[in-house]
């Protein structure tokens, strides 16, 4: 598999490239075509209330914990960067409403993860929602506002990796490989687990160069709703 800086870089050249995202984002993508359209592929979706939206990864490693999720039943899920999907059928579909969900870490209640019931993290998401008028419909960027970023860049520092855009980069490059071997050792290095899904208190993100989890108390944080 192509590095996904590469898949970016070629994307970032192609004529036909539909968006940009502000934000370094990553996407799960299953291939299931269809008689009328052979390269349909599915996207990894989340509905809360009445908003389905997509689920995009800040982190690489976040992304392949839930790949392995969604693959163990058979699914043939890959990661490519979210600016590699062609989202306007999706758009037209809920109205001229793009919801996507970032997934910015995982459950936690104090210094342990929380488990769903078939034994895996459970993400934390932030909905945000844009608007995509007709003028927009063939290229447009999605701005994520500057409240956004400084919770996310807050997020980081409290927990103890103020150098989370080097770990970006140095991911972008990885192989499959190097991707796999991270994300098992995350898997592997979660220590006595919970379960349930009440009292979320922390938010558990992996760190790769330490290779440890880390805990940040929402208490610390002002919370995510104010980043809208």
């Amino acid at each position: 598999m192509t590095t996904l800086a590469g898949i970016r870089a070629k994307l970032d050249e192609a004529p036909h490239h539909i968006f940009h995202a502000s934000l370094p984002l990553y996407i799960l993508l299953e291939k299931r075509p269809r008689p009328d359209n052979h390269d349909w592929v599915e996207v990894g979706c989340w509905k809360q209330g009445n908003a389905e939206g997509m689920m995009v990864y800040l982190s690489l490693i976040d992304a392949m914990i839930d790949l392995y999720g969604r693959n163990r039943n058979g699914g043939r899920y890959r990661i490519f960067p979210f600016e590699a999907i062609d989202p306007r059928a999706f758009i037209d579909g809920h109205g001229g409403w793009f919801t996507v969900y970032l997934v910015y870490g995982f459950a936690a209640r104090g210094n342990r993860l929380l488990l769903n019931e078939r034994g895996e993290p459970m993400s934390m998401t932030h909905a945000t929602h844009f608007q995509i008028t007709p003028d927009m419909a063939d290229h447009f960027h999605l701005q994520f506002g500057d409240k956004m970023v400084a919770w996310l860049e807050r997020l980081h520092d409290k927990a103890g990796m103020p150098d989370y855009g080097r770990i970006v980069d140095e991911l972008a490059v990885a192989s499959s490989d190097e991707l796999n071997r991270h994300a098992g050792e995350a898997l592997q290095r979660i220590e006595r687990p919970d379960a349930g899904r009440d009292n979320i208190t922390h938010c558990g993100l992996y760190d790769p160069i330490e290779q440890c989890w880390r805990y940040v108390a929402f208490a610390d944080l002002a919370h995510c709703s104010e980043c809208a």
